[in-house]
């Protein structure tokens, strides 16, 4: 098999930015006394105990809260389910879920987006090549993104998203009740955003962070969610 291509630079995220998006109270710290020892790449490491995981209603997948479990603890069957996850599976750490499963390797810093029974590599690479590249891809989803679940949001979860991402309340407002204090139902609004577009022009930005990206099944199947709600 030919070598893989080299893989273009990142650009990395920091702890501020995170905060301006989700809120300084809205990053999962990870204690370094609470890190698996299985988790030795260094970047990984500072990633996890100083910048943190997004854990806010507005970011879809929802972090493992410390300490982070062994994905064999999860899955104990890993080997199989994936059979070319390195060694098994057996440093690789659940991050965190929304269908796909999200698995750092804490050798080698990279991460997975699993799907039982779906290769876990494409090309032999995990779908993230770092933490910075799982944050970055998640970052890219925004109002119009969010707007395509907001049928499928629980109240809270849209009340928020209207207070702290721009332009979703917009999109996605708060429908008055009709006369038996049910929402009403309003005719579709003929200038929201077209749903082919908005993910035409996600995958263009997820692309741009890792080429490959949405050759991975894991990925795919969360594109799938956010364009059919299943």
């Amino acid at each position: 098999m030919a070598p893989a291509a080299p893989q273009s630079p990142l650009h990395r995220v920091g702890r501020t930015e995170l905060e301006q998006v989700y809120g300084p109270d809205r990053l999962l710290r990870v204690p370094a006394a609470d890190l698996p020892g299985t988790v030795t790449d260094p970047a990984a490491r500072a990633f996890l105990t100083g910048t943190g995981l997004p854990d806010a209603p507005s970011a879809f997948i929802g972090p493992a809260k410390p300490p982070l479990p062994p994905l064999t603890s999860q899955y104990p069957d890993a080997a199989a389910l994936w059979p070319d996850l390195p060694d098994g599976g057996a440093a690789l750490v659940v991050l965190g879920s929304w269908g796909t499963v999200f698995a750092l390797d804490g050798a080698t810093g990279e991460v997975y987006a699993l799907l039982p029974h779906q290769p876990a590599t494409v090309d032999g690479r995990p779908a993230h090549r770092d933490l910075h590249s799982l944050i970055r891809c998640q970052l890219a989803f925004g109002a119009a993104e969010l707007n395509l679940l907001g049928d499928l949001m629980d109240p809270d979860t849209a009340d928020w998203c209207r207070e702290h991402v721009p332009g979703f309340a917009e999109l996605f407002p708060v429908e008055d009740p009709d006369e038996d204090g049910y929402p009403a139902d309003d005719e579709p609004d003929s200038d929201a955003p077209d749903p082919d577009q908005v993910l035409a022009h996600l995958s263009d930005k997820l692309r741009r962070i890792e080429p490959e990206l949405l050759r991975h099944p894991g990925w795919e199947s969360i594109l799938q969610h956010f364009r059919y709600g299943y």
